[in-house]
C-alpha cells in the first residue's frame, strides 16, 4: 500500500512529536511525498508569516524526509490538493488534515488527537 503525505499532516506530526515515518511503516505503507508538498515545505520555511516554532518544525520535517530517503513522486493535477484527490480516488491512501481532501478520498490516514497517534480510515 502506498501513502502520500500532505504538508499540514507532516508539520502537525512533527509538532505533536509523532514518529509518522515509523508508524506508517509499521502499518505496512510505502511512504511517498509529492514534489509539490516538498516545494510547499521549502516555501513555508522562507515565509515571514511563519513563526520560529513553525520554521523549526519545517526544518526538522525536511531533515527527517531526507534522512529516511522518502521517495518523491509526481502526482499531477493543477494544485497539490487536486493531485492528492486524484491519487486518493485511484486507491492511494492520503495522509492529510485537510477537510476538503478527506471528504473526497475514501482511504485516509489521520492523527488521533487523544492518543497522539495515527489511524487509518476507509469509506
Amino acid at each position: 500500500m502506498e501513502v502520500l503525505l500532505d504538508t499540514n499532516f507532516i508539520i502537525s506530526c512533527i509538532k505533536r512529536k509523532i514518529n509518522f515515518i515509523e508508524e506508517l511503516g509499521n502499518l505496512g505503507f510505502r511512504i511517498k511525498i509529492p514534489l509539490g508538498v516538498s516545494q510547499e515545505l521549502k516555501d513555508l520555511k522562507k515565509d515571514s508569516k511563519v513563526g520560529r516554532d513553525g520554521r523549526v518544525a519545517i526544518e526538522l520535517a525536511m531533515q527527517i524526509l531526507d534522512d529516511r530517503r522518502v521517495k518523491k513522486t509526481r502526482i499531477g493535477g493543477r494544485t497539490v490538493d487536486e493531485g492528492l484527490i486524484q491519487k486518493g480516488r485511484g486507491g492511494a491512501y492520503i495522509a492529510t488534515l485537510d477537510r476538503a481532501i478527506k471528504r473526497e478520498v475514501p482511504n485516509r490516514v489521520v492523527i488521533l488527537s487523544a492518543k497522539n497517534s495515527l489511524s487509518v480510515e476507509r469509506d
